[in-house]
C-alpha cells in the first residue's frame, strides 16, 4: 500500500475469498454421446451441435424418432438411473449398400477435431450445456474393425477423453471372443477404453431384442457414481438390471482361470457372466508400459483426483509466490488428500518441496512445482484361497474325547494313552 493518502479516516478493503482453495471432483458423472439419428426433430437436435438430453424428457425422446440413440435412452434409463447427458447428432447417410453407408456414418461420428463436429464437439458441451462428459459413448459405432484396423470412432472418443482428462470411452467390441481380443489389441496402451463382449439380449417394450452393451455398463457407472457419492469405487461385479442375458453364452467357472470370461478380462475386455453380472475390472490397458493402470477403479481415481485439483488451484495464480501462498496451496492439496484417505479413494499420500524443482531461475520466471506422491486403493480381483490337510486336529480330536468321557465319572471307564 502507498505510503501517501488523500485520506484522513478509516477506509475498508474486503476479502472475501477462502484463502485455503477446495477441491473437490465433479459431483456426478455425465455420458457424452455421439451418433447420427435419422429421423430426429432437426430443430431440437441439429446436426454437430451438444444439446442435453434429459432422459426422463418424454417430448425429447419421441424427438429423437425411432432408432440406436432412442433406444440407448430406454436401455440407460431401463438400469434406473435419470440424468441428463450431452448428445452430438451427427449426419447419417442415404447411400443403400450396408458397408458404405457404416462407414460413412462413422466418418461423420469422428467429425474435425478443428471443426469441432463429430465426436470432438463433445469439447464444447462444458461452455454451452454445462455437461463435461465422464464417459463416451457412440453404441453400433465402435465395435468395428474396418479394413484390418483401430475402430476410428473409439480411437477419436479416446482423444477427447484424454483432453477433458477424467473420462473413460465405454466401447462395444466386434461379435466373437477371438475378434473381441484383436479389437483389444488396437488400443492395448489406452489408459481409458472400456471393451465391452458380447451384446446384451434387452427389452425395450416390443419384444426381446439384441443391442449393444455400452449403454447399460455407461449407466452401471453412473448407479454407482451416484451410490457413494464420487468416482473412486468399482463398479464391476454387480447385475446390470436391464439385462436379460447375453446374446451369446460367455463361460466362466470359479477358479478356472482358462475359462471365457477370464481370457477376456485379461486380453483387456469385460463381459458379463451367470446372465447380468457385470464382469470388467480392466480397461484394454495390456501394454507392459501401462499394465499397471489397468484396473478401471485404479485409473478412474487417478484422473479424478488430477482432473479435480486444476480449476480450484486457478486462485493462487496472480498471487506473490512467497512462502505463506506456497503454504495455502500445499495445505489445500493436504486437505484433499486428506479426506480421499478417509474415504479410502487412496491408501496413503505425501507432499514434496523439492528445492532442486524449484531453482531460482524457475522461480524467477513466476513457476512453482508442487510434488504430490499417492497410491490408490486397489479393487480386489484375485481372491486367492488355499488349503491343505491338517492332521494335527486330530491330537486335539482325541483329548476332546478323553475329556468328553472323564467327565462321564464312572470307574469303568478308563483313558490310556
Amino acid at each position: 500500500m502507498s505510503g501517501t493518502t488523500d485520506f484522513v479516516g478509516v477506509r475498508r478493503f474486503s476479502n472475501l475469498r477462502s484463502t485455503v482453495a477446495k477441491i473437490d471432483t465433479r459431483n456426478g458423472t455425465v455420458v457424452g454421446m455421439a451418433a447420427p439419428a435419422p429421423l430426429a426433430d432437426n430443430a431440437k437436435f441439429p446436426i454437430n451441435e451438444p444439446v442435453r438430453l434429459s432422459l426422463d424428457d418424454t417430448t425429447q425422446f419421441t424427438a429423437l424418432g425411432a432408432g440406436q440413440v432412442q433406444d440407448t435412452v430406454s436401455q440407460m434409463l431401463s438400469e434406473g438411473i435419470v440424468t441428463d447427458i450431452a448428445f452430438v447428432r451427427t449426419q447419417h447417410s442415404t447411400l443403400t449398400d450396408a458397408q458404405a453407408k457404416l462407414e460413412a456414418e462413422i466418418n461423420s461420428i469422428v467429425g474435425s477435431a478443428g471443426a469441432k463436429t463429430g465426436m470432438y464437439a463433445l469439447l464444447g458441451a462444458k461452455s454451452q450445456l454445462g455437461l463435461e462428459p465422464g464417459g463416451i459413448i457412440s453404441p453400433g459405432y465402435m465395435s468395428q474393425r474396418i479394413g484390418n484396423a483401430a475402430n476410428a470412432v473409439v480411437t477419436a472418443a479416446r482423444t477427447v477423453a484424454d483432453r477433458i482428462i477424467d473420462c473413460v470411452v465405454i466401447a462395444d467390441t466386434p461379435a466373437g471372443i477371438s475378434s473381441a481380443q484383436a479389437w483389444a489389441a488396437d488400443f492395448a496402451t489406452a489408459l481409458n477404453v472400456i471393451g465391452i463382449y458380447p451384446a446384451g439380449m434387452v427389452n425395450l417394450g416390443s419384444g426381446n431384442v439384441v443391442r449393444p452393451l455400452s449403454p447399460h455398463v455407461a449407466a452401471a457407472m453412473i448407479r454407482r457414481d451416484k451410490e457413494v457419492g464420487n468416482p473412486y469405487k468399482a463398479f464391476w461385479n454387480r447385475p446390470l438390471q436391464g439385462v436379460l442375458a447375453p446374446s451369446v453364452p460367455v463361460g466362466y467357472i470359479d477358479g478356472d482361470i482358462s475359462s471365457e470370461a477370464n481370457q477376456l478380462a485379461q486380453a483387456g475386455v469385460g463381459t458379463i457372466i451367470e446372465g447380468n453380472l457385470l464382469w470388467a475390472p480392466f480397461t484394454t490397458a495390456t501394454d507392459p508400459t501401462v499394465k499397471s493402470w489397468r484396473s478401471i477403479k485404479k485409473i478412474r481415481t487417478r484422473l479424478a483426483v488430477e482432473k479435480a485439483m486444476l480449476r480450484p488451484m486457478r486462485q493462487y495464480l496472480s498471487e506473490d509466490i512467497e512462502g505463506h501462498t506456497v503454504s495455502l496451496i500445499y495445505r489445500a492439496a493436504d486437505q484433499f488428500l486428506g479426506d480421499l484417505k478417509t474415504l479410502k479413494a487412496i491408501v496413503d499420500y505425501e507432499l514434496i518441496w523439492s528445492k532442486s524443482l524449484n531453482s531460482a531461475g524457475i522461480l524467477e520466471a513466476g513457476a512453482l512445482r508442487a510434488k504430490m506422491r499417492w497410491a490408490e486403493t486397489p479393487d480386489l480381483v484375485d481372491l486367492q484361497l488355499y488349503d491343505e490337510p491338517m492332521p494335527e486336529a486330530f491330537d486335539v480330536l482325541q483329548t476332546a474325547i478323553a475329556q468328553a468321557l472323564a467327565q462321564i465319572g464312572s470307574s469303568n471307564i478308563r483313558i490310556t494313552a
